[in-house]
């Protein structure tokens, strides 16, 4: 039976990835541009980002953001480290990110509060993310359960498909959200570290070589330094966890798009520099 090594990705909006094709040129070559947007056929993701998805696996490409940009996230640069590092070798990536989602209410899991919401899914509201960004209120939990969701028919399909699949990284890019309320950065990394138990108890077996890499966040939010000092603290408590420092890193938020900088997601340069990054700390 072939390996399937599975690396799940997820969070908030710089998990989606809001890096802008059209940004690419100032940073890269054509040629790779041209290879990010053709894909990479042994390099597979199955994605449901902030409001598209994949249905599926398809080639790791530029794209697997949202529906209304051309934009990239940090799968690409995961994708390309891999490349160059295991060449020919199969990866199978899973992305379930929402911008703009919560640890302490979106991503609460079972053991997170007594808030955990076991039927809350991304159904519950037409175009979900639309709607919480008009002022609709989504039940608690929905993005953790559309996580286990993708997940489960990810590993199934695999399995279905002769291999024998194993999560060997999760990486994590999230916080911000958190961060902008004092009470919510205060429980954050219990609510983080939660999560991380019950997704193991709910894939017995399959988590057991996974790497778990947090990524901080940046410091335009109100409490960034406290939710950067906890996931440091909390990746230092266990060999299986990295913390990767996107501060220190020099990963920027200022320049994109050109003319109108959006600052509270990273830069396209900086998108491809996550990916690798997280790359790089795994342990494949």
């Amino acid at each position: 039976m072939k390996k399937a090594d599975i690396i799940v990705l997820s969070g908030q909006s710089n998990a989606v990835g809001v890096g802008h094709v059209s940004c690419l040129p100032s940073h890269f070559d054509n040629e790779t541009i041209a290879k990010w947007k053709a894909g990479y056929p042994d390099i597979k993701i199955n994605y449901f980002s902030h409001d598209k998805k994949s249905g599926g696996f398809v080639n790791t490409s530029t794209g697997c953001t949202e529906v209304k940009k051309e934009t990239i996230g940090p799968e690409l640069g995961i994708a390309a480290e891999l490349a160059e590092k295991y060449p020919g070798r199969e990866f199978f990536i899973v992305k379930c990110a929402f911008g703009g989602m919560s640890m302490h209410k979106d991503f609460l899991s079972p053991s997170g509060g007594a808030e955990y919401d076991a039927g809350s899914y991304a159904d519950q509201l037409p175009g979900i993310v639309a709607c919480i960004e008009s002022g609709a209120v989504a039940r608690p939990s929905w993005c953790y359960n559309e996580l286990v969701k993708l997940l489960r028919e990810s590993i199934a399909y695999l399995e279905d498909n002769g291999y024998e699949p194993s999560v060997r990284a999760f990486c994590w890019m999230q916080g911000e959200n958190d961060a902008c309320s004092e009470q919510f950065t205060e429980t954050y990394i219990k609510t983080y570290g939660a999560m991380l138990r019950d997704l193991s108890a709910a894939f017995p077996g399959y988590f057991d070589e996974c790497v778990y890499i947090d990524a901080g966040i940046s410091a335009v939010w109100p409490f960034y330094e406290r939710i950067n000092a906890d996931k440091r603290a909390f990746a230092e408590q266990a060999e299986n966890r990295v913390y990767i420092d996107t501060i220190a890193e020099g990963l920027t938020t200022e320049h994109e798009p050109f003319g109108a900088p959006d600052t509270y997601h990273y830069d396209s340069d900086c998108v491809i520099k996550l990916g690798r990054l997280f790359a790089r700390a795994m342990k494949l």
